[in-house]
């Protein structure tokens, strides 16, 4: 209906009504139409012709005590018949009743008395036609957002249809991958086991690959050729290991749900290697790579592979830039201005161009480089953020380009045979545990059989949970660290097994960790309400088992020791 602004009085005393119009004529009449009535019938056929007309009353002002049909009445009747009009009572005469019955059922703006004022008159009015035109305004935004919905769903409809047309294609693009590598073992069939599959079936073995290097140079002496072979595995895995947690994090980094868990990470180590991974690009132009300052390791509270993708990216942009017959220079030390400061700087004597240096960490942004899509500045940037660091930029053509990373200076971590030793003879064998590792990966077992200390733990391994419940009837284990996806029995399944086996034969229970590569916070609350006592992400450092190993040691003294 077409909105006219209209305010109807209705009072079977004509002076008032007299009055009435006069005051808001006065006051309104150059953009509102005042219409009287003396009679509750005639206000409503005054509304009927109105609603023949298109008009819509935006106020009506009525008596309460009038012949035939009350003010109380009329405005229920009125209500009905136009929701949308503003409803006020004017009388001297009232009584609760009818006022209540005009407020519940007429939805009564206002109650004002006789002989009324008028600027309280004037100001109700007021009031009111801002109550009548927000709730117009609220009206026709409600029927843009109904419009809206409608084209959002069918929107939903087509991005369903290309997500349906997207599944298809990946689970072709599966069947494919599958069938060239059978480590996988599985089908790729939605987005949600892409995922999974890269945390476990993938991420797993790169780390234990880049591992193996550790492993192999521990306790012999390595040749000149040797510790080349083994730096370049370990360059190699490390590099494989970045990109994939780069693919699975950098959304989540992006929303700002990814959780950053720190670690102890030497930068040194870390840019020694990428150093190798890419010396034979850098004799390809005759540019020399030069790793300087401070002997001591370089020890930050960040993340190993974050770190990796952020120095390895940055690394390789500089030789790239770098003019030919140069030298591209990594300075590791401590921030002169915050000995709490780790600072590595990568320096070459090329210049990033002038319009690119402003905006050089934003997303797309790239110039003049073939392939290039302007995300790994971007990356790198975003890497070092969650990590509650800082990168920055400096380039002229004098002195060439400067990336200075800082991050936050760590403490040695303390290894398990530095831990405090718990002066009790209820700790068995002389605090030495029984640990039980389940893992159906062998070479995992492998390096964390290397982490956990002899002289603290008795190490036991089972490949699924079924054999990991026979060992715990047979020998009751103190520590359990339990992969979750393993064939015959999975990890959940053998835990709930554990937990009732241990209540029958009245066993202490055992401390169970949950070793899974969801490491969301959602996947380890879910895991503690199932049952685990703590989480362990995988894969993890060594680090991190000790760390996990001193929370255990500390869980079952205070258990012990009430």
């Amino acid at each position: 209906m077409k909105d006219s602004g209209i305010i109807l009085c209705v009072d079977d005393d004509t002076t008032v009504l007299v009055a009435l119009r006069t005051l808001l004529a006065h006051v309104f009449g150059s953009s509102h139409l005042v219409e009287i009535a003396e009679s509750g019938d005639e206000a409503l056929e005054i509304l009927a012709d109105l609603q023949r007309q298109g008009q819509q009353l935006s106020i009506i002002i009525s008596d309460f005590i009038m012949p035939g049909m009350r003010g109380d009445e009329l405005l229920i009747e009125l209500h009905q018949r136009s929701p949308k009009t503003i409803t006020i009572m004017l009388t001297g005469q009232s009584d609760f009743d009818g006022v209540k019955k005009a407020i519940n059922q007429a939805n009564l703006y206002r109650f004002l008395e006789k002989p009324f004022n008028h600027d309280d008159i004037i100001l109700t009015v007021k009031s009111a036609f801002q109550a009548y035109e927000h709730e117009q305004t609220l009206c026709e935004q409600n029927t843009q957002l109904r419009g809206l919905n409608v084209e959002l769903g069918e929107m939903l409809t087509k991005v369903k249809e290309s997500e349906r047309l997207l599944e298809e294609r990946v689970k072709q693009r599966t069947s494919e991958l599958d069938e060239k590598n059978q480590a996988l073992q599985q089908a790729l069939r939605t987005l949600e086991d892409v995922e999974r599959i890269a945390r476990h079936d993938l991420k797993t073995p790169l780390v234990s690959i880049s591992a193996a290097p550790g492993l192999l140079r521990a306790g012999r002496t390595v040749s000149e050729h040797e510790e080349e072979i083994l730096g370049m595995i370990e360059s190699a895995a490390n590099r494989a290991l970045s990109m994939v947690n780069l693919s699975l994090d950098l959304f989540r980094m992006e929303s700002g749900s990814y959780v950053f868990r720190p670690s102890m990470v030497d930068l040194k180590a870390i840019a020694s290697s990428i150093a190798l991974g890419l010396s034979a690009q850098a004799k390809s132009k005759y540019v020399r790579i030069q790793i300087v300052g401070a002997c001591d390791d370089m020890i930050v509270e960040a993340d190993d592979s974050l770190c990796y993708s952020i120095i390895g990216n940055l690394t390789k942009n500089a030789i790239e830039a770098a003019p030919e017959q140069s030298t591209v220079t990594l300075n590791i030390d401590v921030d002169p201005d915050n000995i709490e400061i780790i600072q590595l700087t990568i320096h070459n004597l090329g210049a990033v161009p002038l319009a690119l240096r402003d905006n050089f960490f934003s997303k797309y942004s790239t110039a003049g480089k073939s392939g290039g899509t302007g995300l790994g500045t971007y990356s790198s940037h975003l890497l070092t953020t969650v990590q509650g660091g800082s990168l920055q930029m400096q380039s002229s053509e004098l002195d060439g380009t400067c990336l200075s990373l800082r991050l936050k200076r760590g403490s040695a971590i303390k290894k398990l045979s530095c831990m405090r030793q718990q002066e009790s003879p209820a700790m068995l064998d002389q605090n030495i545990l029984r640990l039980l590792l389940v893992d159906d990966d062998d070479f995992n077992q492998m390096v964390m059989s290397e982490y956990i200390p002899e002289s603290w733990f008795e190490l036991d391994t089972a490949i699924n949970g079924r054999m990991a419940l026979d060992k715990v009837v047979e020998h009751r284990p103190d520590i359990i660290i339990m992969d979750l996806d393993m064939p015959i029995m999975g990890g959940t399944e053998a835990l709930l097994q554990i937990r009732q086996s241990q209540c029958d034969r009245q066993d202490r229970p055992s401390f169970i960790i949950a070793y899974s590569g969801n490491d969301d916070e959602q996947s380890r609350s879910h895991y503690r309400q199932l049952g685990f006592d703590a989480c362990l992400n995988k894969p993890c450092s060594r680090e991190d088992v000790l760390a996990m190993l001193q929370l255990a040691r500390d869980s079952i003294w205070n258990h012990s020791h009430p």
